[in-house]
């Protein structure tokens, strides 16, 4: 037995450009609406916010507290809740823990240590390569800008490595400070004066 074959697709010419006309016809509607501000009425849904986002938690949160500040922002207030709700405010600032110097202190030591660490470990290769090291002072404040004593410390551990200071921008400056400055590195290390204008 032979199967038979599904119905056909074809469309005759005149059922074709009947739709064409339909489409053409709705698009211009819509463009019209568009330009007097009615806008499309079949506004496609918002999707929210999808289960894979990091912080959707935090999110939802901050959604919520705005549309109860905006519900409260438009409801009028008298004298008597706005002063209940300052006290209520108050309590829970209040309610909150500070943080005192200790645990401040305690907080920072974790922060940044792998980067230090890191720092700390270039600086060592580049100590044990090196047979002249460098320090670039800068003129408007060279104890700011000078290693610290550990890392020179460090430096001096090392009989055969040689430190020259270089203090650069002295034209910043007064020569009266370049001599007192260089007169002072002088008596740690070699100390040279540079000044770095292009002109």
């Amino acid at each position: 037995m032979v199967k038979k074959k599904g119905k056909s697709k074809r469309v005759c010419l005149k059922d074709k450009y009947k739709i064409q006309r339909r489409v053409t016809e709705t698009h211009r509607k819509q463009r019209k609406a568009a330009k007097k501000g009615l806008g499309n009425k079949n506004k496609s849904k918002d999707p929210g916010i999808p289960n894979s986002w990091p912080f959707k938690a935090e999110l939802l949160a901050d959604i919520a507290r705005s549309k109860e500040r905006e519900a409260a922002a438009k409801k009028p207030k008298s004298y008597e809740d706005l002063m209940a709700q300052s006290a209520k405010a108050k309590s829970e600032f209040d309610a909150v823990p500070k943080l005192t110097n200790l645990d401040k202190a305690a907080k920072d030591t974790g922060v940044g240590q792998q980067s230090r660490r890191a720092y700390l470990s270039c600086l060592r290769e580049v100590i044990h390569r090196s047979d002249v090291i460098l320090q670039i002072l800068d003129a408007r404040d060279p104890m700011g800008t000078r290693a610290g004593p550990s890392v020179e410390e460090a430096l001096l551990s090392h009989a055969d490595k040689r430190v020259v200071l270089i203090l650069n921008k002295i034209d910043l400056i007064p020569k009266d400070a370049v001599t007192g400055w260089l007169n002072y590195l002088r008596r740690s290390f070699p100390t040279v004066a540079l000044k770095a204008g292009i002109s």
